[in-house]
């Protein structure tokens, strides 16, 4: 704002300008209303100026003749955010019933041990859990043995089972003492693991070793469980142990749970080769690779089949003839020629102990042939198969 007339002091010309901006709803002096029309007949005739000149190419500005940003040449017209679609009902249906989706889409957490982060669903979880009737602490796979937890009360009496001893291998499934529980009421103290074996192997050596004044478990016990935010007060720490057969015990409730869930899928659905169906039956008269690509060629084409998975059995001869060789197939996945998605081989004569496969063998038609095509219908299913998947990635080998 300029002063109008020269002659008028400034501080009174600056007081009479406010006193015109304070006084709103009184109409604007005819002096001012002067000077406002002219300005915007100024504004009017550069507008019409530069309209006329820009229709002129030579007269154009070279600032004018660069290209123009998007977002000044076609500016958005309305304020409003564009958001992305939101997923249907067809698409959240059929991710729902993928197993891989399932365990991919689960929350990310930190591994404990690698610092990497991964999918809930892939990882383990595991927690100290106390032995009856000592003091003394042992990190184990509770997620594994959630059901023998469950069926022990905190207050146990010393007449349960021992924990078992690096050298008692076959008990391991069978130990369930209380877990240690956090201070709320109901809430366990839990880490997650990646759970590879040749891992477990190598951070069971420098964790299992005895001396010092603090175990070397300690090193895995975050700050939020030591005393006062957690129940692991300083005399305890000494009482927190990991086992030699560590890695046993894992493989050994690991097996028990991936045959605990295929058993109810096998005891739910039990016919076979119906149409949309759970299982197939896989036509292998010879156990090796060719046969088991043209077994999965003569399959008819079905809903979601490229959410299931091949479970290998074991050869016929094998299982009637005990003297007899098994011809093994080395294959890690496959791919259907009906839709051209790549599907995983699980060989449970591998993956699983041979007590536990002849039992389930026994027990369940399904399982009679060679191999069998696995496709999950429902969140049991899908939970055999992550379950699968999971003992899969426990033996795989890798180089650490």
């Amino acid at each position: 704002m300029e002063c109008i007339s020269t002659r008028v002091p400034y501080a009174k010309w600056r007081l009479n300008t406010f006193r015109q901006l304070l006084r709103t709803s009184q109409p604007l002096t005819a002096h001012a209303r002067s000077i406002s029309t002219s300005r915007q007949n100024k504004m009017n005739e550069t507008m019409s100026k530069e309209s006329s000149d820009t229709s002129d190419p030579n007269t154009i500005p070279p600032s004018q003749r660069l290209p123009q940003s998007p977002l000044i040449a076609h500016p958005r017209p309305s304020r409003q955010k564009s958001r992305k679609m939101r997923p249907t009902f067809e698409h959240t249906s059929a991710l729902s019933k993928n197993p891989w989706a399932v365990a991919l889409a689960s929350p990310t957490r930190m591994c404990t041990i690698t610092g990497a982060r991964l999918p809930s669903d892939l990882l383990g979880t595991w927690g100290l859990v106390r032995q009856p009737g000592t003091a003394l602490s042992y990190m184990l796979p509770v997620g594994l043995m959630q059901d023998s937890l469950a069926n022990k009360a905190p207050d146990s009496s010393a007449m349960e089972p021992e924990l078992p001893t690096p050298d008692d291998e076959e008990s391991a499934a069978e130990f369930a003492p209380p877990p240690i529980r956090n201070n709320r009421p109901g809430r366990q103290l839990v880490l997650r693991f990646t759970e590879l074996l040749p891992l477990i192997k190598s951070i069971t050596v420098p964790l299992s070793k005895k001396g010092g004044k603090k175990p070397p478990v300690m090193r895995l016990v975050p700050f939020r469980w030591k005393h006062p935010q957690g129940p692991v007060k300083p005399t305890d720490e000494k009482d927190l142990l990991w086992l030699e057969n560590t890695p046993e015990i894992l493989l050994r409730s690991m097996q028990s749970d991936v045959c605990k869930k295929l058993g109810a899928v096998l005891g739910k659905y039990k016919r076979v080769d119906v149409p949309n169906g759970v299982w197939r039956n896989l036509e292998m008269p010879q156990y090796s690779n060719s046969t088991l690509e043209e077994a999965l060629g003569k399959l008819e084409s079905f809903e979601r089949m490229e959410c299931g998975a091949v479970l290998l059995l074991g050869s016929k001869s094998a299982i009637t003839d005990a003297g007899s060789t098994q011809a093994e197939i080395a294959l890690d996945s496959i791919t259907l020629p009906q839709t051209g998605f790549t599907v995983p081989v699980f060989d449970l004569t591998t993956l699983l102990a041979e007590s536990d496969l002849s039992t389930l063998r026994e027990s369940h038609a399904q399982l009679e042939p060679s191999a069998v095509f696995f496709r999950p219908d429902d969140k049991a299913g899908i939970t055999a198969m992550i379950s699968l998947w999971k003992i899969k990635r426990l033996l795989a080998e890798i180089e650490l």
